[in-house]
């Protein structure tokens, strides 16, 4: 039989970016074969990033810095070829889809690859009908990209690379801002690509949809390769030992299931209400409608649904954000105004680098608080909680996509705001991060905060919400019990396990 052709080597390959001691790989030897299917994990800032900025020649012409031993894409030595040389090859998505889009419509985006490939249109034309029927995204055509949701635009960065036919697709976090619906379908695209030969390389904290897939599974640690599982060994690991090693959960069936009970603050009590509802997006229909609850101190009320429900703009409504179409929003019992809300309220954000204006970690945190006593201690107090200490003199922008989502939830715990909306705030995160971030919105709630928090992450949801609001299809906003919320997962995993 014929040996595998080998289409990604690291050779003892370090890597330092410029001006950073904190950041990148060391002495990394690793070989990945044609058509394998490889996973990288670990902790967040372990180096899976830098790992795959290599396999797609952003490193070193996009990211500079220091290296040394040798790494080789389709047998080019990356110190030796431009980004360039690999566009033919190498297809990449991004874990923040937005850096790779060029176009302002899906429907020019999806071919704009396969266009700077020179693949003839007729081509083109037919790899873009498959690829929008296998994908199911035909209601995404005529849309803009600004319109999109974040994991729609996830769908759309996949779909591109897809339609452009290559032969080794690099992934970063691609399922980070996925619904239960879109996660599956990116699990049965990979899965068709790798019965199509490809060769796969995922970067992922999420790992209960790639179980079945991986060949194997590289743990990453401080930059340096900790551990190789092979596909027998992923199959039978155990979610303790995972968790023991800082990994998310394999079998997502095993987790163990809590009520939430808040207890009574001594703080001031606090209340929203809504009373029906309204919005909708000039000439669309109804994005939601009709949607009335309450909250007061001490909830934590997850929302969840779909990519593209409406989701972010609930909150966004709630918080004054944005003005709702009809209904009305009280806060403690009286009408409150959208500007009386946003002084009461802070968000964080999907898209957390849309609120980091500051030049620093630290500096970033004591914005807004300089004229208080004590922020400084606080705010080194909670870096620290948050494994940033390291890091406060470090710009923002530097940060790994987990170390922001970190950063921004940090943010959270310097005001003393009694609103706190959270929009998929575990993007991006490990396993000891997630339960950080979890354990820090049970103190806020503690405290007397009401909590809204949108997640598509069962291991983060499983044991956080006192109750639940599902933003349905019919545009219709229900509110559930916990146990409800967890039944209809466990009956999506056995579906998916079926499959």
């Amino acid at each position: 039989m014929e040996k595998s052709k080998e289409k990604i080597s690291f050779d003892g390959f370090s890597f330092t970016y410029k001006e950073s001691d904190n950041f990148g790989v060391h002495d990394i030897n690793l070989t990945i074969q044609e058509g394998e299917f490889i996973v990288l994990t670990g902790p967040s800032g372990c180096g899976k990033t830098t790992l795959t900025r290599c396999m797609n020649g952003l490193i070193p012409d996009f990211f500079e810095g220091k290296l040394s031993g040798n790494c080789q894409i389709c047998g080019m030595d990356i110190s030796e070829h431009e980004t360039g040389d690999y566009s033919a090859y190498v297809g990449s998505v991004f874990q923040d889809p937005r850096s790779q889009f060029f176009t302002l419509h899906v429907k020019t985006e999806l071919p704009f690859p396969s266009e700077n490939l020179g693949i003839p249109m007729e081509q083109i034309q037919k790899r873009l009908d498959g690829t929008v029927k296998e994908l199911h995204i035909e209601s995404l055509l005529q849309k803009s990209i600004f319109q999109l949701s974040s994991g729609e635009k996830q769908k759309v960065a996949v779909a591109s690379v897809y339609t452009a036919g290559v032969n080794i697709y690099v992934l970063d976090e691609p399922s980070a801002n996925l619904d239960w619906g879109g996660t599956e379908q990116l699990r049965q695209l990979l899965k068709k690509l790798k019965e199509q030969g490809c060769t796969i390389v995922v970067s992922e904290h999420k790992l209960y949809y790639l179980r079945n897939l991986a060949d194997r599974m590289i743990i990453l640690q401080n930059g340096k390769i900790q551990k190789e599982l092979d596909s027998s060994e992923i199959i039978h690991c155990s979610n303790d030992w995972l968790v023991s090693n800082g990994l998310r959960h394999l079998d997502l069936k095993q987790i163990a299931h809590t009520s939430v009970v808040i207890p009574k603050s001594d703080h001031t009590p606090v209340s929203i209400r809504a009373e029906n509802l309204y919005f909708k997006y000039p000439r669309e229909s109804f994005l939601w409608k009709d949607v009335s609850f309450s909250a007061e101190s001490g909830d934590i009320i997850g929302i969840v649904g779909e990519n593209g429900t409406g989701k972010s703009t609930l909150i966004r409504v709630l918080m004054g954000l944005e003005k709702p179409n009809g209904g009305k929003i009280n806060l403690c019992g009286k009408y409150a105004s959208r500007q009386q809300r946003r002084k009461k309220s802070f968000y964080v954000m999907q898209d957390v680098d849309y609120q980091f204006f500051a030049g620093s970690v630290l500096e970033e945190m004591l914005s807004g608080h300089e004229k208080e006593w004590n922020a400084l201690e606080k705010a080194k107090e909670i870096l620290k909680n948050f494994n940033l200490e390291d890091y406060q003199n470090v710009h923002p922008s530097t940060l790994s996509g987990g170390q922001k989502q970190r950063l921004s939830i940090a943010l959270s715990c310097m005001g003393d705001m009694p609103f706190l909306y959270f929009d998929e705030p575990t993007s991006g995160l490990d396993a000891e991060n997630m339960q950080l971030v979890r354990e820090t919105i049970k103190r806020q709630a503690e405290n007397g905060c009401v909590v809204f928090v949108i997640t598509h992450d069962y291991e983060f949801a499983a044991t956080l919400f006192t109750s639940l609001l599902i933003v349905q299809d019919d545009h219709f906003v229900k509110r559930i019990a916990p146990e409800q919320y967890q039944s209809s997962i466990l009956s999506k995993l056995f579906e998916l396990e079926e499959s």
